[in-house]
């Protein structure tokens, strides 16, 4: 059976590797972005994330039944930090929680985060703080009055959240026997590479790179959302999968050159 997949941020980089690889499994892919690309879907639907009134238009055009939602879509730090929180996480969140009623029993929904996010757990009482908004509007108060616990970064605070955010998903949506995984990928090339050169600092970024061989391709990134989304992976459920070529690994198993490891410049 043909399965529908909607999918944000399909127009470039991991989104569009994503659109490839379940298009070439003949899954229908409903892409919600800024902007139609070359990449091949199913369907195209605008869609600005950082606009819960764009959002609910379309939501509107959707079915009212799909197997999957993957949650894609992510800007850097180059663009305001509001507009980022609001892409990246508060839009992320009012999407999924829309569109779950509609997700069919043994469906899935699939966040990317980052390998930036991983160290939520040392924040989550402030990330507990905006987790408990109700919604879209009061999430962006809780965020205009705490602008100080997050502005440092907001890239990296948004994609916490998001990563935080998992754990209560994967609570709401278990009843209707939905699983919400994570995967937080390394240093990949895309679109938002250069911004994240400038802000780890290109030699530090280099040498990660050069600790595990090579920068991730968009393609490393989808193969694990396919496997999430539409393989046999029925009793996964509420995880972050690391997907950056084996460095936290390095970090923890000890096997990194940090004697040839440069100063950050962040």
């Amino acid at each position: 059976m043909t399965k529908l997949i909607v999918l944000t941020g399909g127009a470039t980089g991991i989104g569009a590797a994503t659109a490839r690889r379940l298009l070439s499994k003949q899954c229908e892919v409903i892409v919600l972005d800024l902007v139609q690309s070359d990449t091949a879907s199913s369907q195209f639907i605008y869609c600005d994330l950082a606009c819960p009134e764009s959002i609910n238009g379309a939501l509107e055009q959707l079915p009212q039944k799909i197997d999957a939602l993957v949650n894609v879509a992510g800007v850097s730090n180059a663009l305001p930090g509001e507009t980022i929180m609001a892409v990246n996480f508060l839009g992320l969140r009012h999407l999924s929680e829309s569109l779950l009623p509609r997700i069919e029993p043994g469906g899935s929904i699939v966040n990317v985060a980052s390998t930036a996010a991983f160290d939520w757990k040392s924040r989550q009482e402030i990330i507990n703080n905006l987790l408990d908004t109700k919604d879209f509007s009061s999430g962006a108060s809780w965020l205009q009055e705490n602008q100080k616990a997050w502005e440092d970064n907001p890239y990296k605070f948004s994609k916490q959240c998001t990563a935080a955010y998992t754990y209560r998903a994967a609570g709401m949506a278990i009843k209707k026997q939905v699983r919400v995984n994570c995967v937080h990928p390394g240093s990949t090339g895309t679109q938002l590479t250069t911004e994240f050169r400038k802000l780890v600092g290109e030699a530090l970024y280099d040498w990660g790179v050069e600790q595990v061989g090579r920068e991730g391709e968009p393609e490393d990134i989808a193969e694990i959302i396919e496997f999430l989304s539409i393989g046999e992976c029925r009793w996964l459920n509420g995880v972050e999968i690391i997907a950056d070529g084996g460095f936290l690994a390095g970090m923890v198993g000890g096997w990194l050159d940090l004697k040839s490891k440069p100063n950050s410049t962040s």
